[in-house]
């Protein structure tokens, strides 16, 4: 058994409540990984174990998730790097919004988990070992609560972005705009035929995976090919892309209209995610990935 590291913000320490760094926590444990989890909450503040304690507890890897970009951490993770063997591993957040934050931390790792492959190909050009790692649903909450009927309406958690007016003019009460917490989006999710979403930055959303593992059929904005939404949802089979705000009122009308056809998309989406998207398939991942870069590293 291999002993890790994992430091995370945690802004809200004294809650018990899920996060997802605390689910990704449990599934490295359910891999064998025997897990020492350091969180901070203030990111301006960060202070790392020791070198010294680092040796005494045999860590092996040191992980950290964190989206934006911290000097303090950066130089805690410096001192980690020239004091001590332990591999850094960092996942480096909401990329690619977060990607100009994130060159310190990438030279001082040696490997980043990149969640948008673009960006790990960015960074794999500039000679980083770098791994899309796409984002997951944590199914300890996002899953399908077979007791809930489906409603026939438009769920999304979107707030104020792009075309939620013109879906709440087209659609009314049957647009339903809810900001979430914790198990408020397996409800939400649950309860609606179809989760509206749209990615500013032409990224691969987080909403996409815990919304299909719910079983809802996602209608989201055509990504170009090399964000690799395509390739793990097939359009029209466990996914449905729009092009623009008419063609999305299209594409929505005909979804209500054929309500079982929005299902069958919802219902391949959520096998998709069962069978590789979950937490425990990305611990999974994460474990491989690192016998192998120790496998290379120790090569002549």
């Amino acid at each position: 058994m291999t002993r890790w590291c994992f430091v995370y913000h945690d802004p809200e320490p004294e809650s018990d409540g899920w996060t997802l760094p605390r689910g990704f926590a449990t599934a490295l444990r359910q891999q064998g990984v025997d897990l020492w989890t350091v969180t901070f909450a203030d990111p301006t503040r960060v202070e790392l174990p020791s070198c010294e304690l680092i040796r005494q507890r045999g860590v092996e890897v040191l992980l950290v998730f964190y989206a934006g970009r911290s000097v303090a951490l950066e130089q805690e993770l410096l001192r980690l790097r020239l004091g001590t063997d332990v591999l850094i591993i960092n996942e480096l957040g909401d990329e690619p919004q977060t990607r100009p934050l994130n060159g310190v931390r990438v030279q001082l790792s040696h490997l980043c988990l990149s969640p948008d492959a673009a960006s790990a190909a960015h960074w794999q050009a500039l000679g980083a070992r770098c791994t899309w790692f796409t984002h997951w649903a944590d199914t300890a909450l996002f899953h399908r609560q077979p007791d809930v009927p489906r409603q026939r309406r438009i769920v999304t958690t979107v707030g104020r972005r792009r075309y939620a007016r013109l879906l709440r003019f087209v659609f009314g009460q049957a647009f339903v705009n809810q900001r979430c917490s914790g198990a408020e989006n397996t409800a939400l999710y649950n309860g609606g035929l179809i989760a509206f979403q749209y990615a500013r930055w032409g990224e691969v959303t987080r909403r996409v995976f815990e919304a299909a593992a719910c079983g809802c059929c996602v209608v989201t904005n055509r990504l170009p090919e090399t964000a690799g939404l395509g390739r793990l949802f097939p359009d029209g089979e466990a996914i449905v892309f729009y092009d623009h705000g008419w063609d999305l009122v299209r594409r929505i009308g005909e979804l209500m209209r054929h309500p079982q056809r929005a299902e069958s998309i919802g219902a391949r989406a959520q096998a998709i995610v069962d069978q590789g998207h979950t937490q425990q398939a990305r611990a999974s991942q994460l474990v491989d990935l690192v016998v192998e870069l120790r496998a290379g590293m120790k090569a002549p």
